[in-house]
């Protein structure tokens, strides 16, 4: 396959590829701020944690576009410098994206301690509150009535203030046996998980295309040379030497780097001669 060939293979190969991260960063962007903004509406029950990984997934997709834009622009106008640069930041983005999927793991191991510490707080400020039942705004209504518990433990944590109606099922006006607690615990963990499978996902399918890179990288360092016809064929760039004049000496003892053969003599040149001019006797 001819050079040019090759290159405009791998050039497609490339936007394909570009295409593809675009839409892997789209997709880190919608579930991410999706995941943030479901936790944001209840975040002050936990006193405002573990938002932290969705806000970087967020970021993560912004930069996934930002890389799409260099990799289209370097792609298409064959600039190798800057397909280098795209290869590297991409690598650096993949790397990220498995330590990410890591640090959602570990926060989801570790969160059950400080956000039941968080939540038994919450709790505790929503019953000091005299119109607990009233309040229908108020943040623990709204969860009960979201997530379908009662309680921080169970029904039995309202025995001195009443039932509040959140902890009613509106359809067949049943209390809700679960507490709270278990419930959005278990909720921010699932949370977690998201997005560490989005972005140990993502990263999988954004190494894909390394090799396309570097090979189009690899190819367009390579100096071509314009035939008549139109084709494009790669040459090898040779270290120019300095011309010395020809001696005797040179000729008589070749260097290995000259030629053995003895120089091709000139053929001999006859000289010109003119015809002589008669000029017209004058009578």
């Amino acid at each position: 396959m001819r050079l040019s060939a090759r290159i405009k293979c791998f050039k497609y190969l490339v936007y394909a590829y570009v295409i593809l991260i675009s839409i892997c960063g789209g997709a880190q962007l919608v579930i991410g701020a999706f995941l943030l903004w479901t936790h944001r509406q209840y975040s002050p029950i936990v006193k405002d944690q573990f938002w932290e990984p969705f806000a970087v997934l967020i970021v993560l997709g912004l930069i996934s576009q930002l890389l799409c834009y260099l990799g289209w622009t370097s792609t298409s106008r064959k600039h190798r410098c800057y397909l280098g640069t795209f290869c590297a930041f991409l690598v650096g983005l993949i790397v990220i994206l498995f330590l990410v999927s890591g640090w959602s793991v570990a926060t989801k191991a570790h969160l059950i301690t400080p956000a039941e510490l968080a939540i038994e707080s919450s709790f505790g400020e929503f019953l000091a509150k005299d119109s607990t039942t009233k309040d229908q705004t108020h943040i623990w209504n709204r969860l009960q009535r979201d997530f379908h518990c009662c309680g921080y433990n169970g029904i039995h944590d309202y025995k001195k203030v009443g039932v509040p109606w959140s902890c009613y099922d509106p359809v067949n006006s049943k209390v809700f046996n679960a507490g709270c607690m278990h419930v959005f615990v278990k909720s921010i963990e699932m949370n977690m998980i998201r997005v560490a499978v989005v972005a140990i996902a993502s990263a999988l399918i954004q190494s894909l295309g390394i090799f396309c890179v570097i090979q189009l990288t690899m190819l367009l360092r390579r100096p071509t040379i314009m035939l008549p016809n139109g084709d494009n064929h790669s040459i090898r760039v040779k270290r120019t030497r300095e011309m010395t004049p020809l001696s005797a000496a040179n000729i008589s003892n070749p260097t290995p780097h000259s030629s053995t053969k003895p120089p091709i003599p000139l053929k001999p040149v006859a000289t010109r001669v003119d015809p002589p001019v008669i000029k017209p006797s004058s009578h």
